[in-house]
Order: structure tokens, then C-alpha cells, then sequence
């Protein structure tokens, strides 16, 4: 009876000792590597409409980002409303910008040109999609921008944006780890971004040639997630509510009517 007792104190102990050491294991930086490299980010699949978000890229690719993004919009809008661009004379993507289809372009000098802009936006047709490009722009415009009802606000660069207002942030496949990593701790915190090995993400990113967004649009916690987006991506919604499809139709009419008129 004492050896069996014994053997059964010993056998308790070996599971104690393998299930402490399995505790240990998973605690290793190596192991936690190992399953954070599983880790497999979602597309992204969420409206942009009426939303506020920045596109980072290099000067190669950044054309395509933009274009991608502004061709979901407008799929989203049924090409409704008003394009407008406002670029500060000091923008390093004047050149190509301004080949591309706007219904407004305004290049600002001084305050002058900027109120002018601002009143354009108040009065454009809706919904109107707005891209703001060279140095970001202050707290006190974004905020003014932000108020003026059926707007959505592009933000463009090569870095990082300042303003902690934006909704979503969107990158071009080569963009690098140095230059991604300090702004998503901001955004999301340490704990939060620790759940994503970055720099295997990235990895994966540059190799497939996707997008990466941090968004913070639909998301519980505001922190935010990270999610792979495809760069030659035209647009991820063509079904609209009751409300947009009569807004589409009561459009279609109104042309209609001014043409016979």
C-alpha cells in the first residue's frame, strides 16, 4: 500500500513538473513567435463614405493607392456628387494629381484661397469626396472639414499623419517596418499591437502585394484593427440601402429633367 502510494505521489509530481514546463514553454519569446506567425490578417471590407482616411505610400505606388480608394468611393456613391481637390503649392504630387478628373481643384497660396475652397465644399453637391494633399492640415480645418455634412476627407503623404483624427490608414505594399511601427503603437498601443507579429506581416504584405490598413471604422474598440486590402481594388460594395437607391434615382431624374429643359 505505501508503494503504491508512493508511485502515485511520484506520478502527481511528473504531471506537475510537464504541466509547469508546458507553462514555460508557451511563455518562451521563441514559441510566441512561432504562434504569432499564424496570425492571418482579413480584408477589408468597410465603407468609406462620409469617413476620414490617409493614404501613405512611396512615390511609385502611391497613385495606385489613391486611385483604388477614390474608385471604391465612388463606386459607394454611384459616381454621385463632387470630386474636389485642395493642394497646398508646397505638395511633392502636384504633377500627376492634377491629371487626374476633379470637378474642383483648389491650390492653396494663403487663407484666402483656402476660404474659398472651404465655401466651395459647403455648397457642392453631396455626397463629396475631398483629397487634401501636401503638409497635413491644422486641427482647427480638419475640424471645420469634418462638420460639413456628406463629406468624405482623403488625406495623402509620404509619412505619417499627426492628427490623431483620422479613421483609417491605408498603405502601400513596400512601405517599411520603421515607418509603420511607431504610429500603430500610437494608435493602438503596445498591448493591442503585440498581437500582430508586424514584421512578419509585412513580410507576407510585400510578398502578395496587398495594402495594409489600421481602421478604426465599425470597430468596438477604437484602438482599431489591422486588415490587408487589394491595391487594384475598384470597389467591394455595389448594393445600396432603400435611402441611397432613391437618392440614385431622384439624381438620374433631375439630369434627365434639366437635359429636356
Amino acid at each position: 500500500m505505501r508503494r503504491g502510494r508512493s508511485i502515485s505521489r511520484h506520478n502527481n509530481l511528473v504531471d506537475k513538473i510537464y504541466i509547469n514546463f508546458l507553462k514555460g514553454l508557451n511563455n518562451h519569446p521563441v514559441i510566441q513567435a512561432m504562434e504569432s506567425d499564424t496570425i492571418h490578417l482579413e480584408g477589408y471590407g468597410e465603407s468609406l463614405k462620409s469617413r476620414k482616411f490617409y493614404c501613405i505610400g512611396s512615390p511609385k505606388h502611391l497613385p495606385t493607392l489613391l486611385r483604388s480608394r477614390i474608385a471604391v468611393l465612388d463606386g459607394e456613391v454611384a459616381h454621385r456628387g463632387r470630386k474636389c481637390l485642395i493642394m497646398l503649392e508646397n505638395s511633392a504630387n502636384s504633377t500627376w494629381l492634377l491629371t487626374m478628373k476633379w470637378d474642383a481643384a483648389f491650390i492653396i497660396h494663403d487663407t484666402a484661397d483656402l476660404r474659398l475652397a472651404i465655401t466651395y465644399l459647403m455648397h457642392a453637391p453631396k455626397p463629396t469626396r475631398v483629397l487634401w494633399s501636401g503638409t497635413e492640415t491644422s486641427s482647427n480645418v480638419f475640424q471645420h472639414l469634418s462638420n460639413i455634412e456628406g463629406i468624405t476627407i482623403i488625406g495623402l503623404g509620404s509619412s505619417a499623419p499627426l492628427l490623431s483624427d483620422w479613421e483609417a490608414i491605408f498603405w502601400t505594399h513596400d512601405c517599411q517596418y520603421d515607418s509603420i511601427e511607431p504610429l500603430l503603437q500610437r494608435r493602438m498601443g503596445l498591448q493591442a499591437l503585440s498581437k500582430y507579429n508586424l514584421k512578419s506581416v509585412l513580410k507576407e504584405i510585400q510578398i502578395s502585394e496587398v495594402g495594409l490598413v489600421w481602421s478604426s471604422i465599425g470597430e468596438t474598440d477604437k484602438r482599431g484593427s489591422l486588415y490587408w486590402f487589394d491595391l487594384s481594388e475598384k470597389c467591394h460594395r455595389m448594393t445600396y440601402t432603400l435611402k441611397e437607391a432613391a437618392e440614385i434615382l431622384h439624381s438620374i431624374a433631375d439630369t434627365f429633367g434639366a437635359a429636356d429643359n
